[in-house]
This record gives structure tokens, sequence and C-alpha cells, in this order.
């Protein structure tokens, strides 16, 4: 461990846990260099990008919203195809495209009066299929 390694950012926080894990470990020295680790690895987590996830996970994991994707996998679609599709109303698919949009999932295409939506990147496709290997056995 190096120097820079050997301070902590949450002072007290760290403390705090030190003395937790010091209880539970029994060594001193242990819980110190756990609490430093789990201390950096913390200060690397970066938070607008971890907000961003959770906006991601939280669009794809609604049932709806995850068929509205899976539909998108056979290219762009009218709101009205999806409407159909999903037998659900306007504004029930409209509200679920948004938030699928905010997180950056699809993307919209204006024709006249019409809105067509297709998968932002290619990725969205391998988001789901890892989805289907992480699954329990």
């Amino acid at each position: 461990m190096t120097t820079e390694d050997k301070t902590c950012k949450c002072f007290d926080a760290c403390c705090e846990a030190e003395k937790s894990l010091m209880r539970l470990i029994g060594d001193q020295d242990k819980a110190r260099e756990r609490c430093l680790r789990v201390c950096n690895l913390l200060d690397k987590i970066d938070e607008e990008e971890s907000n961003h996830e959770v906006k991601v996970f939280k669009a794809v994991a609604d049932p709806t919203r995850l068929k509205i994707l899976k539909l998108l996998f056979g290219g762009e679609l009218c709101i009205c195809d999806i409407m159909i599709a999903l037998k659900k109303p306007q504004s029930s698919i409209s509200r679920n495209l948004a938030i699928l949009e905010d997180a950056g999932l699809i993307k919209e295409r204006k024709d006249g009066k019409w809105c067509h939506y297709r998968l932002s990147d290619g990725a969205v496709i391998e988001m789901i299929n890892l989805a289907n290997l992480i699954k329990e056995k």
C-alpha cells in the first residue's frame, strides 16, 4: 500500500467503520487496511455516472418498457405500431417511451405528426442479452 493509499478522505465515517471492523476482525491493522481499501474504492465511483446507470436500470426494470425495447430490436416503429402490439393506450406508451428516451435507450424521429422510435445503440441489445446470460439456472 502506498503512502497515498494510507489516508482517507472520509475521516469520521472511516474511523467508525474501522472501529466496527476492529470489533469483527479483532486486528487493528487488518481493520484499518480493509477500511482504507473500501474508502479508496468508494472514491473512484463517479456519482454522476452512477446516477445515469440507475436511470438506465430503472427504465429497463419495467415490463412494458422492456417489451418496447424488444419490439424495437426489429427496427424503427411508429408509436401506433407499439400501441397495437402491446394493446396499451397512447398515453401509457408515450409515457414509457419518454422514460426510455430520457435514459438514452431509444431515439425519436418525427415525420410530420408521426413519431418513430428506434434503439439508440446496439449496446441496448447487448445489455438485454447479458441479462439473459445472468438469469438463474
